[in-house]
């Protein structure tokens, strides 16, 4: 893959007893076939976001003997658009053993919400129809909320029995309209409603971290013995980081500068005008900040935004979404990755983009919500160092003191690499969602 892939002290409310679970193994589940439906809007060629996860799992699946459908949609993120015509995705095609399912829908423009439910809506509406194998159970990656409560509300209204449905939960509906401040006290209310009906109607949840879990159970009353953690994985493949001075060359980088790479979404929840406004206040600084240099890869709909605002700026380059060859040298070029969010992100997602620095062995600065669930994922790993969100300052002091501190840089990759390969590996991930999977297939099949 390339751009992209892909926590904090624990939220306690009173609850109902039981914690977000470890992955068991049914003891009495029926023997059968395996096979599997997920329903997902994002697949491959998308690069970033949740696509390469639904992605690798389906065809790692289809390696290990499972029958595996994917009803996915149009490809679209981060740019927001059509990557190629419409006649590329107009019929079934096999994938690497996975059968893949196209159904249209429009694509806005960016994030809003009323045009971002629409297209959701028609992709739910097509994904109903889509003839959900009866022998199969179902997986439901959310986002997108509003097609997997059309599918949840089509299980309760319909007059046949279906398979046991389960949901995938990357991010968050209620906490990111909450924490994003979009809509009014009306739209949060009808988001939270929807994705507790989704979640509560699901005979299994996975969730990405337990801190999802816990805030699925503590504010949406989802029963606490269906959520099951099954946390990301290092997927992408990838040499040995290349030298660096190979790879800066590639790019025409100075060897003596320090480099900071950005890689993938650029849309509102990363509030990358921090790292733009970073950029500017190089020319200013002293000793070793004044060797920064940013650069920010990948696509999304606040790119044409950010390139305005740094107009004028030498310091920040803006770098398109790379091939898998290109991007690995830009990553190896490296003395710095960032992840940066908006101010108030605290728990509606866990970057993906995570999974792939950690894997390079190269700090990571995060400048993110102190409480929140990616600045606990950093500070866990031990691969990097947390500054606070939207402080650019602080930001850029914090990649010039990681990059000339060799030896604690070396600490910090090589701790990364160490999670990357002991928590993050894809073998024991597949393992656990494949548990998952004869889990949820546990569930007898119901009738509405």
């Amino acid at each position: 893959m390339t751009t992209e892939l892909t926590r904090s002290p624990s939220y306690r409310t009173v609850r109902r007893p039981g914690p977000v679970n470890d992955v068991v193994e049914p003891t009495n589940r029926p023997a059968g076939r395996k096979c599997v439906d997920f329903i997902a809007i994002n697949y491959a060629p998308e690069v970033t976001g949740i696509a390469p996860y639904v992605t690798d799992i389906t065809r790692r699946l289809a390696a290990r003997g499972w029958s595996v459908r994917v009803i996915t949609g149009y490809p679209h993120y981060p740019q927001w658009r059509l990557d190629g015509d419409m006649s590329d995705y107009t019929s079934t095609v096999v994938d690497q053993g996975v059968i893949v399912v196209r159904v249209p829908h429009s694509i806005p423009e960016g994030t809003a919400l009323v045009s971002r439910s629409r297209m959701e809506l028609e992709f739910g509406l097509r994904a109903i129809v889509a003839h959900l194998r009866p022998d199969a159970v179902t997986v439901m990656a959310s986002p997108p909320l509003i097609a997997s409560a059309l599918v949840m509300m089509r299980r309760k209204v319909g007059h046949r029995t279906l398979s046991p449905m389960g949901v995938w939960v990357h991010d968050l509906y209620s906490q990111a309209v909450s924490e994003a401040a979009a809509g009014g006290s009306l739209s949060r209310t009808l988001v939270s409603r929807l994705e507790k009906f989704a979640l509560r109607s699901a005979d299994e949840v996975a969730v990405v971290h337990p801190r999802f879990g816990e805030i699925i159970v503590d504010r949406l009353g989802v029963d606490p013995t269906v959520v099951t953690h099954v946390r990301n994985w290092t997927q992408v493949r990838h040499e040995p980081r290349a030298p660096r001075d190979v790879a800066r060359a590639r790019f025409g980088i100075p060897t003596d500068a320090i480099v900071a790479v950005h890689a993938g979404n650029m849309g509102q929840k990363q509030g990358l005008e921090n790292l733009v406004d970073a950029a500017r206040l190089v020319a200013d600084s002293s000793d070793a900040a004044r060797k920064v240099r940013l650069f920010l890869v990948g696509d999304g709909n606040q790119r044409r935004h950010l390139e305005d605002r740094a107009h004028g700026c030498t310091d920040v380059t803006f770098v398109d979404s790379l091939p898998d060859d290109q991007f690995h040298l830009m990553l190896s070029a490296a003395d710095v990755l960032v992840v940066n969010e908006k101010p108030g992100v605290v728990e509606m997602s866990l970057p993906s983009k995570l999974t792939t620095y950690f894997s390079y062995g190269i700090p990571v600065v995060a400048a993110v919500s102190d409480e929140g669930i990616t600045a606990a994922e950093v500070r866990h790993s031990r691969a990097g160092v947390v500054v606070p969100a939207g402080d650019p300052a602080a930001l850029l002091a914090a990649i010039a003191q990681v990059a000339v501190d060799t030896i604690g840089a070396q600490a910090m990759g090589d701790a990364g690499e160490r999670y990357s390969r002991e928590v993050l590996g894809a073998d024991a991930a597949v393992e656990r969602f494949e548990t998952w999977l004869r889990k949820l297939s546990h569930h007898a099949s119901v009738r509405a």
